[in-house]
């Protein structure tokens, strides 16, 4: 499995191309005949992923429209599945005489019962208005845009080459050097119009400052799964709670597990951060986020010493002592203490966030 985001990838992709490459690759997946559970339901959850994702376009459109992206897993399979339904409307938009697109057009076989709501997506939901000390400029202002290049949003006429997706970062206040930099080539790769915002200041003002500075944006697709913290009652639309800037929540991956999660990104071969594979299960900065003690490689007899001859160093608690892990260089060397991400299987949403100190 390669991390590096270098598979299949050409250097002069225009989104179109990007799109059209996953969409043929999850395609062929969909059609493979499923040989295990697994397989199944990763295949079941794909279709009304797509679905709830091609309704929001069918409702919003792409301009008002953005992603939520940190680099995670869960937001990299929605990453994925959005560029695939992106073919399919840039396809559609680009005919003559231009067909419209519509969720039920796209994926016929797929119920629309199967997409759930608790407020029915709709264009006269209007972003709150923010007040005027909401847009002064703050930590969370983010930088001039990183790729130097304005967006150009799609039309009837079909996507524009220089396309770029609507995107939203809210990092860590202590982000992981390889967070930041596998975020950084997802930019590049995937055409995103990424900017940045420090969590310090809370995921509300975050979006508040995100949304006075693009205002045409209604939807927000959000990479959040029910055995997530606060993500037992999501449906794949919700509208923001009170309090919050008001905008559609959208969850296509709501009902996703995580053997799922990992299925589809093995299964379609997708690159990911190369934390995954150091034993990281979920991811949050460098001060609360740890190896997953599930997955460690424990040594036959009690505690052991010595790198050297691969084994790892074990604290009293029976966990690597990651306070000591300063460079990006030292926490590489935790692929000989730990597993890969994608090896948690036993009660694995479970156990998921024992990594995560908050």
């Amino acid at each position: 499995m390669t991390t590096a985001l270098s598979n299949g990838i050409a250097a002069n992709e225009d989104l179109p191309a990007v799109c059209r490459r996953i969409n043929s690759k999850l395609a062929a997946f969909l059609s493979k005949s499923p040989t295990t559970d697994r397989l199944r339901s990763v295949q079941e959850h794909t279709k009304i992923s797509l679905l709830a994702i091609a309704k929001a376009l069918e409702v919003y459109g792409l301009d008002h429209i953005a992603l939520s992206f940190n680099g995670g897993k869960d937001c990299l399979v929605l990453l994925i599945l959005f560029l695939a339904v992106l073919d399919e409307y840039f396809t559609l938009n680009a005919q003559k005489p231009t067909t419209n697109f519509t969720a039920a057009r796209v994926y016929p076989d797929t119920p629309e019962s199967l997409v759930t709501a608790s407020t029915c997506p709709s264009l006269l939901s209007p972003t709150e208005s923010i007040d005027s000390h909401s847009k002064q400029e703050s930590e969370n202002t983010p930088p001039a845009q990183q790729n130097g290049d304005s967006i150009s949003n799609g039309t009837d006429d079909g996507p524009s080459p220089s396309q770029k997706i609507h995107t939203v970062y809210i990092h860590s206040s202590h982000p992981f050097a390889e967070v930041d930099e596998f975020v950084a080539q997802c930019v590049k790769s995937y055409h995103l119009d990424l900017l940045r915002y420090d969590e310090k200041g809370g995921m509300k003002h975050a979006f508040e400052v995100y949304l006075s500075q693009n205002p045409e944006v209604k939807a927000i697709f959000v990479g959040t799964r029910r055995t997530d913290p606060h993500g037992g009652s999501l449906n794949h639309f919700d509208l923001t709670d009170g309090g919050w800037p008001k905008f559609m929540r959208c969850h296509p991956v709501i009902d996703w597990c995580y053997g799922d999660v990992w299925g589809f990104l093995r299964e379609l071969d997708i690159p990911y951060c190369s934390l995954y594979d150091l034993g990281y299960t979920s991811l949050g900065g460098t001060t609360d986020t740890h190896p997953n003690p599930a997955l460690q490689r424990r040594p036959s007899l009690g505690h052991v010493s010595g790198e050297a001859n691969g084994d790892c160093v074990i604290d009293e608690e029976g966990t690597s002592p990651l306070q000591d892990e300063a460079t990006k260089e030292r926490r590489k060397s935790l692929v000989a203490c730990f597993r890969p991400a994608y090896e948690l299987e036993f009660e694995a949403d479970s156990k998921e966030r024992l990594g995560r100190d908050r």
